[in-house]
């Protein structure tokens, strides 16, 4: 699948780290759109909800909730992922599916035997389960442990705002993915995938081999690099994969 040029996402990625909503963070959803969590918080009801939820169940021993027992908790969120896959929780389709992945990844952490939960010092650890360090990190504005769970964990790819015109994704098939995309100069860096290994009860690398690289992926980069060597910027949206589809096409 490759993802169709949104012309917005040069402006997401201009966003200021001083910008009034700018914790959250500009994404790309597993679907291919962009979900711009700044502008969202700044409207919704209950402006800013993917950090308040996600820093709750990431750090609970630090929230209200820890008054929860983790069974109890974790029953709470396998109700949370059953409501959103109903119409019945109906507010924004991204953010929907967005708090439906971060159920779904605390649940594996949840329910995992290698995540500890002491009730009586109120002391919580995931990073045996998750690989991420027990540390609240803030950068540049940004939740950085939440970028690295969309990422990693639920396969969303963010916009950068400090670096101009990057992506950071954890997807193999870059080149397909995102075409259009590097022929408009985009960078896209690479950082490793995670899934959640059943037997073991954590989160681990998932590693492709270098022999798994498809034709494909050889024949778009190549294809990318002479395009991008020989054509100017402002002409090689005629190159675009999904030029019919291309939003805010009339800005050529």
């Amino acid at each position: 699948m490759t993802y169709s040029y949104d012309k917005d996402i040069e402006q997401y990625g201009k966003i200021s780290k001083f910008h009034k909503y700018g914790r959250d963070g500009t994404y790309i959803t597993p679907s291919g759109t962009l979900f711009d969590v700044d502008s969202y918080a700044a409207v919704a009801h209950a402006g800013g909800f993917v950090i308040p939820f996600f820093q709750a169940y990431m750090h609970p021993d630090q929230d209200e909730i820890n008054y929860y027992s983790k069974e109890e908790l974790l029953s709470i969120l396998i109700n949370w992922e059953k409501s959103l896959l109903t119409k019945e929780y109906d507010v924004n389709y991204q953010e929907q599916q967005m708090r439906l992945d971060l159920v779904r990844y605390f649940i594996n952490v949840y329910k995992s035997n290698k995540s500890i939960w002491d009730e009586r010092n109120e002391y919580v650890d995931f990073s045996e389960t998750t690989g991420i360090p027990n540390i609240e990190e803030n950068w540049y504005g940004r939740d950085v442990t939440l970028k690295s769970v969309l990422v990693q964990f639920c396969n969303y790819d963010s916009v950068e705002s400090q670096l101009y015109r990057s992506i950071t994704t954890s997807k193999f098939n870059i080149y397909e993915t995102f075409y259009d995309y590097i022929l408009h100069d985009f960078k896209i860096f690479q950082i490793p995938k995670k899934v959640y290994n059943e037997t073991s009860q954590q989160y681990i690398d998932y590693e492709q081999s270098i022999w798994l690289i498809s034709d494909k992926e050889l024949r778009l980069k190549a294809e990318l690099e002479s395009i991008c060597k020989e054509v100017p910027l402002e002409e090689r949206y005629q190159y675009c994969k999904n030029k019919s589809k291309v939003k805010n096409y009339d800005f050529y």
